[in-house]
């Protein structure tokens, strides 16, 4: 499922995650999240994320390879910038900038993986509350 056709979900909260730092199935399908794998974190424009906000979405999560392991040269480090501008886009319009939040994996082990799944599950916690 694209990702402009998952944009009719209110109260939602997606989770973009590139196919490179989690493989399908590693990440635990939650209600209220919506899955989308995407070939770089780099390819994430900042538009899209604010779209997922005027689409309803309550937080916009986004986890990418660790710090010089991206397959794409430099496209997790791309999403960093990409997102610290659209959290500065959300301050302007007056919505909360830590509703949108960017995770790296420390590393390309399993053990990495799951303490960012952690991280993940806090953030929803922190913004479910």
């Amino acid at each position: 499922m694209s990702f402009m056709a998952q944009m009719d979900g209110k109260d939602s909260i997606y989770l973009y995650y590139c196919r490179n730092a989690a493989k399908p199935g590693a990440l635990d399908q939650q209600p209220g999240v919506v899955l989308e794998a995407v070939p770089c974190s780099g390819r994430i424009d900042p538009r899209y994320l604010l779209k997922a906000f005027e689409g309803g979405a309550k937080a916009v999560c986004i986890l990418a390879c660790p710090k010089g392991e991206c397959k794409s040269m430099e496209g997790n480090l791309r999403a960093v910038t990409r997102v610290q501008a659209a959290q500065e886009l959300l301050a302007e319009a007056g919505l909360k900038p830590d509703a949108l939040k960017i995770i790296l994996l420390s590393d390309s082990t399993d053990s990495a993986l799951n303490e960012a799944v952690e991280d993940i599950h806090k953030f929803l916690d922190e913004v479910i509350a």
